[in-house]
């Protein structure tokens, strides 16, 4: 059977079926397997909801964007914030050692410019009174920037109820529990190796689980299920190839949202291009160990035999490069850039299947493992 796995893409997620239907197959994937939104692109495809309707989904995001930014969050912050200003200016007074500390790093900063006063206290704050930093963050008493009940709310009316209706799919959702540091995947089928603790077999997915699938640490709140306290998949597996295999898929493509590398790579352009390949280094590197594990156990198998089965798994499915890929891109759900995503997501599977589409290996380029020495 075939597999789809997929990242974080919101509606940049081409059609299953258009993907999964090379070699005279024409149905859609038996097993799915996602993370972040790319979870919630699962459990749409789960419940048979189409294309059109996965992206009339996104797009009723962008109209009225169901999350609400936190008082609670920014009031402590606001008072934890007054009170350490307090607690300082008492320091420089009672003290002179402060301003000696500051004196030493204004020798960095002569100019009186408002970038250069700014680094400077930035400066003084990071060598000098980095504990503010740890006070302020203990200061604010709510553990999450904005409110996601209404959400919650969005996608029990999607999937018409709190369980997310199944068409005989089987269906795996990665979770990260936020006290352990876990992976905790939700299966909707047994399988050998989902008798490991990671694996919870559940009779059908719930709304709970598919939000918290979708709960970036920090940003959303994490969600209860069970004993469990719940955050985004993703934090640990992006692109979680295992559960597939663990639901007995025997080929799998993967749906990713990372661009491809530089063609010329050179210095950073803006600080953004820097924070937008950290982020997507990241990811890839999730997907890179999975990709390679999986490859690894391949080969293990092609020589020894033994109890596991070859899996097919082909070069993944990612957009080509574009300028609405960015830093920003993976939380900007404007409806004009979600047209633009979806339209990414066709090219790349028409491109796709265009080039094979080809199976993944281990070998990699000569060219990518040499040093150059000039």
């Amino acid at each position: 059977c075939r597999a789809l796995s997929i990242s974080h893409p919101a509606p940049s997620v081409p059609n299953p079926k258009s993907v999964t239907k090379f070699g005279g197959v024409s149905a859609g994937p038996a097993v799915l397997s996602g993370t972040s939104a790319g979870g919630i692109n699962a459990a749409l495809i789960a419940a048979g909801k189409s294309p059109r309707e996965m992206l009339q989904f996104w797009k009723s995001i962008a109209d009225d964007p169901p999350v609400t930014a936190s008082a609670a969050f920014f009031g402590s912050a606001l008072r934890t914030l007054a009170r350490l200003s307090l607690e300082e200016a008492a320091r420089w007074l009672g003290t002179p050692q402060p301003l000696r500390a500051f004196l030493h790093r204004v020798r960095n900063h002569r100019s009186l410019r408002p970038g250069n006063v700014l680094a400077l206290w930035v400066e003084f704050l990071l060598t000098a009174r980095f504990e503010l930093v740890s006070r302020f963050l203990e200061g604010i008493r709510e553990p999450f920037v904005v409110d996601t009940a209404p959400l919650r709310a969005r996608l029990v009316d999607v999937f018409g109820g709190e369980r997310v209706p199944n068409r005989g799919v089987r269906l795996a959702l990665n979770t990260v529990d936020a006290h352990s540091g876990r992976v905790i995947r939700w299966v909707t089928a047994p399988a050998p190796v989902t008798r490991s603790a990671d694996y919870v077999v559940v009779d059908a997915i719930t709304v709970d689980m598919v939000l918290a699938s979708a709960s970036i640490p920090l940003l959303f709140p994490p969600v209860r299920v069970g004993q469990h306290l719940l955050w985004d998949g993703g934090l640990l597996v992006n692109t979680p190839l295992a559960p597939a295999v663990a639901l007995g898929a025997e080929e799998i493509v993967t749906v990713l949202v990372t661009e491809p590398a530089e063609p010329q790579p050179g210095p950073f352009r803006h600080f953004g291009r820097a924070v937008e390949r950290t982020v997507d280094s990241f990811l890839e590197n999730a997907y890179n160990i999975d990709r390679k594990l999986l490859l690894e156990r391949n080969r293990v198998t092609r020589l020894q035999g033994g109890p596991y089965r070859e899996v097919i798994l082909y070069e993944a499915v990612r957009p080509g490069r574009a300028a609405f890929f960015n830093a920003g891109s993976y939380l900007y759900f404007e409806r004009g850039i979600l047209g633009a995503m979806h339209d990414a997501g066709r090219r790349a599977a028409g491109a796709w299947l265009a080039a094979g589409p080809r199976v993944d290996h281990l070998d990699e380029p000569a060219a990518e493992l040499a040093l150059h020495v000039e």
